[in-house]
């Protein structure tokens, strides 16, 4: 059971070496708010090297960039190869954002030899009609990490 996720800025290596040493359940290798422009590109490679090396001692998640922006593609190319736990789209506004971002993710999994679904979605609602849209996108992809099954993993554990 997760019971604390800790938001890491994905362009500050001293923080992504440390980030499990606080005792969070998850952390949340954020490739989005917390990195400026001009750094997504040596925040996306510094992400990836640090999951590649650095073996997290829990939960992995990798917070992208916004399926509005021209960086989210790229950070799932640099990240899906590594197999995190997750992945958090931010601004999910609708179903459709996410199926968005469920497809490219699969295209990926596929190129890699990856079985589907092998790397899971948490998206992010964080506007009114996202809240609106909350039922739809909670039931829109088949990789949502709060599906029964791995609501009954955790209960296991």
């Amino acid at each position: 059971m997760r019971r604390s996720m800790l938001f890491m800025p994905g362009n500050n290596a001293g923080m992504l070496l440390n980030a499990d040493i606080l005792g969070a359940d998850a952390v949340i290798l954020d490739l989005e708010d917390a990195v400026s422009p001009a750094e997504k590109d040596a925040a996306r490679i510094l992400v990836r090297n640090a999951i590649k090396t650095l073996g997290y001692q829990c939960e992995v998640c990798v917070r992208i960039n916004s399926i509005d922006t021209a960086f989210w593609k790229r950070d799932l190319e640099a990240i899906m190869p590594l197999r995190p736990s997750l992945i958090m789209p931010p601004k999910i506004s609708s179903a459709q954002d996410v199926l968005t971002v469920d497809a490219y993710m699969s295209q990926l999994e596929d190129a890699l030899g990856m079985e589907r679904n092998t790397v899971r979605l948490i998206p992010l609602i964080e506007t009114a009609l996202g809240v609106e849209n909350a039922f739809a996108i909670a039931g829109s992809s088949p990789r949502r990490q709060w599906d029964y099954s791995s609501f009954c993993w955790a209960a296991r554990t």
